[in-house]
């Protein structure tokens, strides 16, 4: 194999021995005749590939490509470890070939790490994930078993994470948030701030989340009311079977996106022992009735929970809705396509007096209540304090 050339600054060419390409060029005089080249040129536009990541599951770096060519490489993976970055720059200074990093409180931020090491050998870290390249497949193993046992640092409680969906040059990425451990909802909970048989709902909605690959589920209740507290606390309960992505409410245009499509193909084929769950927070105006600024997006949304895209996608949509069901599109809630309506009503002072208590709260006198005005209300006695929705 010959070494790598450049003609040009956004070109790599390079020359490779390609004993099993063959192709037949017809011959005028007679038939077809055969021709093995002994060489193939190609070319691979680097200013098309990205200097950091790639999406995990697509193309291997720049560097692991320009060292490998068409030569044998091997790629062992291990997944969702927290890296003791420090140690691993100081212990392998010499060994980083490429690096993206931003200032934090606390010290650097580590997104992307590569390391090239002796005889070929790369380790490619990716916030949580590591890949390992070698020419053997024993050697990509060993090197990710012993590089885990270094410098893998130890698991935190598992509370639960959901992933926040990002686009950029790359197409669509996501970002692991996970949950703090902080006051979170259980089963105890949920009779007394959601209402008498909420918890019965409960366990009707978990056993649809844990048979059904795909479906609607509609969240209603003004601001406040615990919807996204519900969603977090589905989140922590379901951490071991399902995944969680968060659409942010200005981008749902993602959901016309061809993209789209393809990165829920990579995600299947990357984690298909889970579930997919995606979680369109304040959704009003996706799901509102169809007009010339959302008409898109509720034909986006009808394909993917209901239609033959969702035995593709095996994707199950929850959304949170501040308006009330009325004003939503009526193909979206006819009976056999939405499989779960959940009301998030204000709380009477009853109840909202049995909360503060239980929770040492001090509420004032008014007609009814939210969630969030009773854990943040002015007058509250020292308490710890809850926090309601993604932002807490």
């Amino acid at each position: 194999m010959t070494s790598p050339k450049f003609n040009h600054p956004d070109s790599y060419n390079q020359t490779m021995d390609s004993s099993a390409a063959s192709f037949s060029v017809p011959s005028a005089a007679k038939k077809t005749k055969t021709i093995r080249p002994s060489k193939v040129d190609f070319t691979c536009d680097l200013s098309s590939v990205p200097m950091f990541s790639t999406n995990f599951c697509a193309a291997a770096p720049i560097p692991v490509i320009a060292a490998y060519g068409s030569e044998h490489v091997h790629r062992y993976v291990i997944r969702s470890k927290n890296w003791d970055f420090q140690r691993i720059v100081d212990d392998n200074g010499k060994y980083i070939c490429r690096s993206d990093s931003s200032a934090e409180t606390g010290g650097p931020q580590w997104r992307d790490l590569i390391l090239a090491k002796e005889n070929n050998v790369f380790l490619h870290i990716e916030g949580v994930d590591l890949s390992v390249y070698a020419p053997e497949m024993a050697r990509a193993k060993d090197v990710a078993t012993q590089f885990c046992f270094k410098y893998a640092m130890p698991e935190k409680e598992d509370t639960g994470c959901y992933h926040l969906l990002t686009f950029g040059s790359d197409g669509i990425d996501t970002e692991s948030v996970p949950l703090e451990n902080r006051n979170s909802l259980n089963e105890d909970h949920l009779d007394l701030f959601y209402g008498d048989g909420f918890s019965k709902k409960n366990e009707t909605f978990i056993e649809f989340m844990q048979k059904e690959r795909s479906g609607l589920s509609i969240f209603e209740g003004t601001p406040g009311t615990g919807k996204t507290s519900y969603i977090r606390y589905l989140i922590g309960k379901l951490k071991s079977t399902h995944r969680f992505y968060f659409i942010p409410p200005a981008s749902t245009g993602v959901l016309t996106n061809p993209e789209f499509i393809r990165f829920w193909a990579r995600q299947n084929a990357t984690y298909n022992k889970y579930r997919f769950v995606c979680v369109l927070e304040d959704a009003d105006s996706a799901l509102m009735m169809r007009d010339l600024d959302n008409r898109r997006e509720v034909g986006a949304i009808l394909n993917i929970t209901d239609g033959l895209l969702a035995d593709f996608l095996r994707l199950q949509v929850v959304c949170s809705i501040n308006c009330s069901s009325t004003e939503i599109d009526p193909a979206l809630i006819r009976p056999g396509r939405l499989h779960t309506h959940l009301l998030f009503d204000r709380i009477p002072p009853c109840r909202a007096q049995r909360i503060s208590k239980a929770v040492g709260r001090e509420i004032s006198d008014q007609k009814d209540y939210s969630l969030a005005e009773i854990f943040n209300n002015s007058a509250s006695a020292p308490f710890t304090k809850q926090n309601i929705g993604f932002a807490a």
